[in-house]
């Protein structure tokens, strides 16, 4: 029997692997609310691949590629094109809720057939490999943002843009790196979702955790280091719920599912009169 740590550590890690996208994207001085889409397209693009005959790993880098193109795609209408990035962001979420809806009922057609794929293998530690190597993304962030010339530059584009480009440097070509980057991680953690903790696919299979994610990245202040214990409260909450749910308590149903979003809106509460935010956050790039 999964034991309660262990499922909290595989809840925590695809909300980890998203938060900490989207804290390289807002670091920068962009902001991409399309996460939940992003972990979605991610999730079924793991899902599809899996069902073509493809391993587990192979559905892994599928969605890795699938999210770089999402990224990208955000780059050039956000970024690149000046477009309202909530609204991109807005957009992106129903597109890709349609989107992969729509794919999977061609495939399990209209009875609502499961169907299952083959997930990650464990690792040296019992967690897939693809797990625990997240809960070294916030750490190998900070070292990249603070120790290196292209993490420096990435934090100037968030603060003082205009320094940046008065060094001669294109803050568009740093937005949509990170932009690429922040869609790489969110799609990887659409899909570890479905290749550890559930594996198959549903439409809304991701449940709000996008949204999650970029609550954690509030709560974490902008700071990589500051996402694990967050992460890793969400994913104990969000166990906690499961195990709630089995024990019933008699308390209603959608109690239980509102229960890390409640966590995650009080966290937000005591986050927000902190601040911390890039002071670039949401403006145009010069």
């Amino acid at each position: 029997m999964t034991s309660f740590v262990e499922i909290s550590l595989l809840l925590a890690a695809p909300l980890l692997l998203a938060a900490t996208g989207e804290l390289l994207l807002e670091r920068s001085g962009s902001i991409q609310i399309g996460l939940e889409g992003t972990m979605l397209f991610g999730a079924w693009v793991a899902f599809a691949s899996g069902r073509a005959g493809l391993p587990a790993w192979g559905g892994l880098l599928a969605a890795a590629f699938a999210g770089l193109g999402a990224g990208l795609l955000f780059a050039l209408f956000a970024v690149v094109r000046r477009a309202d990035p909530i609204l991109v962001g807005t957009v992106w979420n129903l597109l890709a809720l349609g989107a992969t809806a729509f794919a999977y009922r061609l495939g399990a057609g209209e009875t609502g057939s499961v169907l299952e794929v083959a997930t990650l293998p464990r690792g040296l530690i019992g967690l897939p490999d693809a797990v625990a190597a997240s809960f070294l993304a916030p750490f190998v962030l900070h070292l990249w943002m603070t120790r290196t010339r292209a993490g420096l530059r990435l934090s100037a584009a968030g603060e003082n843009p205009e320094a940046l480009r008065s060094l001669g440097l294109s803050v568009v070509a740093v937005r949509s790196g990170a932009a690429a980057a922040s869609g790489v991680l969110g799609a990887m953690g659409g899909a570890v979702l479905v290749l550890t903790v559930s594996p198959t696919f549903v439409e809304g299979v991701t449940a709000g955790r996008g949204f999650l994610a970029l609550a954690l990245v509030v709560f974490a202040r902008w700071k990589p280091l500051a996402l694990l214990p967050s992460a890793l409260l969400l994913g104990g909450v969000t166990a906690l719920q499961y195990r709630l749910q089995a024990e019933g308590f008699g308390l209603p149903y959608a109690f239980f599912l509102a229960l890390p979003g409640l966590v995650a809106l009080a966290a937000l509460a005591l986050a927000s009169a902190r601040g911390g935010s890039p002071k670039a956050l949401g403006s145009p790039a010069p």
